[in-house]
Formats: C-alpha cells, structure tokens, sequence
C-alpha cells in the first residue's frame, strides 16, 4: 500500500463505516463515557481521552487540543508523550492535530516519519517522542466562544489505525463533542455566577466607603483597587470584607 493510500484525508476520502462488530464497540464506549461522566462529571476531557485509549484500536496515547485567541493549548492527556507531540506542533504552527482543527477535518496518517504534508513534525515526533502514527479530529461542540478543539489520538506503530479505527474514533468524537459543550457551558454559567457575586461585592464596598468617607464612585473605587495592590489581595477578596465587616483601613492608603 503507497504512502498516499495510508495517510487519509477526510475531505477527500471519507473513512467506510465500521462493521457490526465496531458498532459494538462505538456503543459500549460512549455508554462508557456517558456513565463516568455521570459519576465524576469534574474531568470529562481526561475522561474522554482515557476512552479513547480504552476503545480506539491501536491508539497509546491521546489529548484534547483547545483553542482560545489564536492560542494553543493541550486541555487533556493521557501520556505526557501525546503534550509533548501537541506541543511541538503548537511551536511548529503546523500537524494533524493543529490542520485538524483549524480546517475543521480528520487526519489519519501512516508512517509520520514519510508523511509529506508535516514531515518535520512527524520526523522530530518519531525521534524524539516516539509517535509514529496519528489520528486527529475537530471536536464538534456548540459552545459559541471562540473555542476550538480536537481530539488527538496518538500510536508508537507506523500504520495504526485502519478504516475501522477511523470509524470508532470519529463516532466517539462525536460523542465527545457533546461532554465538552456541557463542560463549556457548566463553566461559563459558573464565571459568570462568579462575576456577578463579585461586582455585587464590589458595589456595596463601594457603598460603604461612599457613605463612611464621602467619597465619590471613582474615589471609594480607586481606594480598593490601591488596598487591593498594597494588601496584594484580589480586589474581589478585599471588597468582600468590606462587604462583610463594614470596614476598611484606609489611613496608611496613598491615594
């Protein structure tokens, strides 16, 4: 089999389903990833990396890429082998995992050593970290933030993962995709709770000052942000005291 026939792209050749037998082993994963979700709802990317191990055939290692501004960054692993093949094509800005998810497609590569479309990556990754076949996929979630991510799943074999592999590791992918629109939202809801709590905080420290001092808006504001960067406390944490004690120590405060 040509080098070419290995390494498929799925914008030109789409992977055949998987067999009944697959399909089997697709639904047992994501019931899998489904019920320790469930049970421990605070890792869900560690936990789908670990399935992906688990399920995928011929994958060792596996990781999650994000991401956020134009900048990426590793959000889950297996295997400190998978960081460190992420991280060399995070500072190389090119690989299967990074192409996958800016061009929103899958990879699947042969022998990463002769591979033409990232042959530095997949020379230094061979010799340095020991990965020699790769698949890696966009991350379908619907979470509208600006986030990307994919899942990247990693073989120390040239020629890992056949059509079959493929097949699995796109249906869990998808099954993926949905845990980590969950967890976006979960923590976005749980930001945003905290912003809320914190600028109430805030306007009553203010509040207080205001009404203790005299003190303008943007003076009872400027006197926390300096006891703030002189107590080398987070603004929030100082204006919460306030909140709670009524009180503010302000005489040694350069204004």
């Amino acid at each position: 089999m040509s080098q070419s026939e290995n390494a498929m792209d799925s914008r030109t050749a789409p992977p055949t389903a998987p067999g009944t037998y697959d399909l089997v082993e697709v639904a047992e994963a994501m019931r899998s990833l489904s019920l320790r979700v469930a049970e421990d709802p605070g890792q869900p990317l560690d936990l789908l990396v670990t399935i992906a191990v688990e399920r995928v055939p011929g994958a060792r290692w596996a990781s999650v890429s994000m991401v956020r501004a134009g900048r990426f960054t590793t959000a889950a692993s297996t295997d400190d082998r998978a960081v460190r093949a992420d991280l060399l094509q995070y500072e190389l800005g090119t690989g299967p995992c990074v192409d996958a998810v800016l061009h929103n497609s899958v990879y699947v590569t042969g022998d990463v050593r002769t591979e033409p479309r990232w042959i530095e990556w997949g020379q230094r990754a061979s010799a340095e970290v020991g990965v020699n076949s790769v698949l890696s996929q966009r991350l379908h979630h619907q979470h509208r933030g600006g986030v990307l991510a994919g899942l990247n799943i990693y073989s120390d074999a040239p020629d890992a993962f056949d059509r079959a592999a493929v097949g699995v590791g796109l249906i869990l992918a998808t099954h993926g995709a949905v845990v980590l629109s969950e967890m976006l939202a979960t923590n976005r809801a749980g930001h945003l709770s905290k912003a809320l709590q914190s600028n109430r905080e805030i306007g009553v420290a203010m509040g207080i000052l205001m009404f203790q001092h005299r003190f303008t808006r943007e003076e009872a504001f400027d006197v926390l942000r300096v006891a703030s960067q002189n107590s080398n406390r987070k603004l929030a944490d100082l204006a919460a005291e306030v909140a709670d004690t009524g009180t503010l120590t302000i005489d040694r405060l350069t204004r």
